[in-house]
Formats: C-alpha cells, structure tokens, sequence
C-alpha cells in the first residue's frame, strides 16, 4: 500500500527545536526557510504557515534551477516493436480541495504486445512547483511494489519537471495477467506548502524477437506491499501461501526506508553520547543498520541498505539539481534463500520475517520474493544442510575524547554468513551454497556541543551463490557492493529559527560488480561506480535569508545496462549545471 506520508524527511541530528542537525526537511521548500514544525495529517510533519519567505542570497538561482539530473546511465530501450500503456496521465498527487488522491485500476498486457518482452520499463514523470517537503510515493502491481522513491524539492513559481526510469521486467510473471495496481506521491499542501506533483506514468513493452531474446525472469512473484517496524516491534511478518511446489531457485528482495531519527541513521550516535549533548537533540541508538531475514524462525541472512538522502536533506542547497545517489528509485538489496527450497515446496504456509535491529525510528519495509520453478517436473523436493548465520550483526564501540568537549565514536560490524541446501530437480540433485559477508566502519566526530559531525563511513559487502550436480559446478554468480559516505555538516552558528547557518558537504558512491561463471572463468555482467561531492550553505540573519548556495560534482564510470561502457560527468554550481558531459 502507499504510505500517503506528509514528508520524508527526517534528520541528521534531530533538534526538536527547529533547525534540525542534519535534515532540515524543506527548509529551502521552493527557495524559503521553513518555521516551526508541526503536526500533519497524514503523519510526518508539515511547517507551520507564514514560514518560508525572505530575500534571494547573492549567487543563488531563485527561479531558474536547472531541472534534476543524474550521472547513472539511462535504462537502455531494445530496438523492437512495443506498446506503451498508460497508467496516469498528468495526475495531482492532490485534487482541489487539497486531500491527497491516488491513481489505481486495472492492468492487462497490451494486446499488440503480448509477450514475451524483451524489457519492460516503468517511465514516470514528474512536475511540481511552489514551495512542498520532499514526499516519499510508491507503485504496486498485483500486490508487489515495481517502484519505491521519494522526491525532489520544488525551487520556486518555475517548475521543477524530473524523469524516472525503471526496469521492472523481473516483475514480468506478475504482468502476465490482469492485475490491480495503485501508485501515487503521499502529499501534503496548505496555504503555503503548496506544490502539487503532477504525474505521468507509463509501462512500455518491448516484445521480444531474434535480436532481442526473451529476458529471464523469475517464475513466480510475490509481494506484500510495505510494512513498517518499529523500535517497539523491531519485525514485520510477510505470510507466504499457495507458493509453487517445484522451485528450484528463491530470492528475497528487500527495499529499506528510515524515517524521523532514522532518516539518516548514519549519523544517529550512542545514546551516552546523545545524552551528552542534550541540547543538540542527536539522535541515538547508535549509526549500524541492517535488516534481518527469517523464514520460520529460521534466520537466513542480512542485508543492508544504501545511504539514501533525499532532497530536503542535511542541506537543501545540496541538491540542487543534482540529487543524492538513489533518491528518485530507492535501491533494493537482494538475498539468495535457495539454500532453503526444500521447506518452501512443502504446500504449506511460511512466514518470512524482517527485523531492522536498534531501530531508533520507523523503517518502510518492502519484501519481495522471486521464484524459479522446474519446467520439467510438478514437484521438487529438498533440504537445508548448512545454517551459519548470526542473527545480528553485534556492532562493537568505541568512544574517544576530542578537544572541546568532542567525541570520537568509532562502530564497527561484520557478518560471515554460510548456508546451503539441495533440491531434487528434472535435472538431479542440485546443491547451493550462498555465502555472504559485510564489513562496516563509521568513525563519526562530534564537535560543537554536538552541532557538527565528520563522519565517514564503509559499508562493503560480497554475496556468492555456487551450484552443483554431482560436484560439477553448473551456476555461479557474486554480488560484490561498496557503499562510501563522508558528511561532514555545521550548525554551529544556530541562534534560532531566524538567526542560524548551516554548512554541509557530503561524498557519496555507489560502486557494484556482478559476475557469473562460464566454461572460461568469471565473466561480468554488471559493473559501476557512481559518484557524487556536494557542497551546501544556508543562512539566514533577522529572518532574511543572506546565504543559500551549492555546488557538486558527480560522476558514473562502468557498463551501462546492457553492458556497453558508459562515462558521464556533471558539474553544477549556483544551483545550475555548468557542464554535462557523456560518452558512451
């Protein structure tokens, strides 16, 4: 279901007092500074009226910010014969009394274009302009959400028009048949938030033919929409029923949102240290984050998420226009549970069960599973043989003194997870062993009675998943993800709500590699390393806002989707593009 959720954004270092360390969500909100925050329907928080407002800072686009970008490479579009269907068509996120509405009905493959695809892409855009919150929204189709994103902050009367592109074919066993869908941005506007996000939505189908085969796709797609846990109910149950009875592969797909204090879990801090600086309002419980999969009680492994920061982030100024890496389509991660087969075709029902440890704040939740049956047999069978999973991750601290009352925290985890399993397939017995390993760093140092952060962190991890028949390898792949981050962000300055700056730059990169093995050795099917450094300041002196500036490089370097290479390098400055350069 869409969470209809007034606003994302949550905090670096939550000063409930205002001006948030951190995240000031929709402090900029289309070029103003927003007020005291108050309750919202909807959930989340919506800036009091008369908030936003002051003069324009020298250097700074008021009403001209170039359109959002990114330097990852575009899906890739076969050249074969297609049809597009339309699921919204300029569509309000709100009608005209301001409620929030939603687009929904009925999906069925298009008759010119029946399948099998090729490719099948999710296309939407957006247009908004005023003053809003960066908002979260979501897309499911026959139950399973195809996309899970948030947006970007609107800069003023010009309007702000971004496109999202998303490969969605591994949800082709779902589009097969009519299904129900219902997609939308949770919006919240009154008299001064006012910007409404217009929508076009479609899904276009690439048929398949001689030059473009059949992608492969699993069989079978279950999903459950999102749940949320909390620090009281830290797992969310998924109820797994009339599941095929011949799978010979399964993976569960986990999509991650922090909210409020967790919005920006990286750098949440212990809770000694949070208490040590009372009137900064940091958030506690430490910055690890994982999520924990069971099936039946049985722990099956872990995932992470990638650090997303959404638009109205740390420093608004930081994202305009080029966004923080993922914030228009939240990454999922991926984890394989073929070692756990043999219990899944029992024809009976399993609970498959999520637990974010420590969390300090509400997490979205989104769960798919992905199955792959034996076309050549009704039945399969097996068993799980090997289980070397902890069922968290422990993350060690250590603290440190700094000068003036500062404090180093260093947080480290790790994970070493071992299972494996056989199914009886058409094709013999098939044994798989998936090992998966996360190594995780933050050292954050707290400075300015807890105002300021420095925090850098790593998060790497590799997935290896090996089959076998009669000891002789037949499938192999690996998933090897690093996920950098450095922050280093002020408030120090901070009087009040009209007498503070905020200072912030944030290093950021996605880098991943997927491999398979061939009778030649390992041979790469998805490779990139997306970057992004940006700089941001927003100040405000007597209730005119007299600094408002930023700037950032960014970067992709790798293989587009359809393995060719791919290069793209943006350069921005005073909130406009400056240089945009690709080259294929």
């Amino acid at each position: 279901m869409l969470r209809a959720v007034a606003a994302v954004g949550g905090v670096m270092s939550v000063l409930r007092r205002v001006v948030a360390v951190g995240a000031l969500v929709g402090l900029l909100a289309g070029g103003g500074i927003a007020g005291v925050a108050q309750a919202a329907p909807g959930g989340g928080a919506a800036p009091a009226a008369g908030a936003p407002g002051g003069a324009a800072a020298p250097g700074y686009v008021e009403d001209g910010t170039d359109d959002p970008v990114v330097a990852a490479p575009p899906v890739s579009r076969p050249d074969s014969r297609h049809c597009t269907v339309t699921l919204a068509k300029d569509f309000d996120s709100n009608a005209a009394d301001g409620s929030q509405q939603f687009y929904s009905g009925t999906l069925a493959p298009p008759a010119g274009c029946r399948g099998p695809w090729a490719k099948v892409v999710l296309d939407q855009t957006v247009t908004v302009s005023g003053r809003q919150y960066d908002r979260s929204g979501d897309l499911t189709i026959g139950g399973a959400e195809v996309w899970f994103g948030t947006t970007e902050e609107p800069s003023g009367a010009v309007p702000t028009t971004y496109h999202v592109a998303t490969d969605v074919t591994r949800f082709a066993a779902l589009l097969r048949q009519p299904q129900p869908f219902r997609g939308g941005i949770g919006n919240y506007v009154s008299d001064v938030y006012t910007g409404n996000y217009r929508q076009t939505v479609t899904l276009t189908y690439y048929v398949a033919d001689r030059r473009h085969p059949a992608a492969t796709t699993p069989d079978a797609v279950y999903g459950f929409g999102s749940q949320q846990a909390k620090p009281v109910g830290e797992t969310v149950h998924f109820g797994l029923s009339r599941l095929p009875r011949n799978i010979t592969r399964a993976a569960v797909e986990v999509t991650l949102k922090g909210n409020g204090c967790d919005e920006q879990w990286f750098s949440a801090v212990p809770d000694d240290v949070a208490a040590r600086y009372p009137d900064a309002g940091m958030c506690g419980h430490g910055p690890y984050r994982e999520a924990a999969v069971a099936l039946d009680d049985t722990a099956a492994g872990a995932v992470t998420t990638f650090p997303h920061i959404y638009s109205g982030g740390i420093v608004p100024t930081l994202w305009r226009p080029v966004p923080a890496i993922g914030t228009f389509a939240l990454y999922p991660e991926t984890l394989d549970v073929t070692p756990f087969v043999g219990r899944l075709v029992d024809g009976a029902r399993h609970d498959l069960a999520v637990t974010v440890p420590g969390a300090n704040d509400n997490w979205d939740v989104v769960a798919t599973v992905l199955l792959y049956t034996d076309h050549h047999a009704a039945r399969t069978s097996g068993a799980l043989t090997t289980h070397q999973v902890a069922a968290s991750a422990h993350p060690t601290t250590t603290e440190n003194p700094l000068s003036d009352n500062g404090t180093r925290v260093d947080v480290r985890a790790s994970r070493h997870d071992v299972t494996a399993g056989y199914v009886d397939t058409s094709a013999g017995r098939v044994r798989t062993t998936v090992r998966s390993t996360l190594s995780y760093r933050s050292v954050d140092d707290v400075t300015a009675a807890g105002m300021a952060q420095s925090i850098r962190q790593t998060v790497t991890g590799r997935q290896t998943s090996t089959s076998t028949v009669d000891g002789r390898r037949v499938a192999a792949s690996q998933h090897d993800f690093s996920y950098p981050l450095g922050v280093d962000y002020s408030a120090a300055a901070y009087t009040d709500d009209q007498n503070f700056s905020l200072t912030g730059t944030v290093e950021m990169a996605r880098v991943v590699r997927t491999a398979v093995a061939g009778r030649h050795g390992w041979r790469t099917t998805a490779r990139g390393r997306e970057w992004l450094r940006s700089t941001g300041i927003l100040t405000r002196t007597d209730g005119v806002t007299t600094a408002s500036d930023g700037s950032s490089r960014s970067t992709y370097d790798g293989l587009d989707d359809a393995g060719r290479p791919y290069h793209h390098r943006i350069v921005t400055d005073h909130g406009r593009i400056r240089s945009d350069v690709t080259q294929p």
